[in-house]
């Protein structure tokens, strides 16, 4: 499963709307929004700040 999709699942598996997630990361829902269709790729401190808020690992979240 490619990051996007992973982010979405994450999300929703979690109960969180694109805004909660992005309030939770200090992004804007348009990022988030982004991410999930693949229009842009995180930098690496948000990387981190995803696989922190959902606990798990980097290599869980990109692969």
């Amino acid at each position: 499963m490619a990051f996007p999709e992973k982010l979405k699942e994450l999300r929703l598996e979690n109960g969180l709307t694109q805004d909660e997630l992005g309030e939770k990361l200090y992004l804007s829902r348009t990022s988030i929004s982004n991410y999930e269709i693949g229009k842009n790729e995180p930098n690496i401190e948000t990387i981190i700040a995803i696989s922190d808020l959902f606990n798990i690992t980097t290599d869980e979240l990109l692969k």
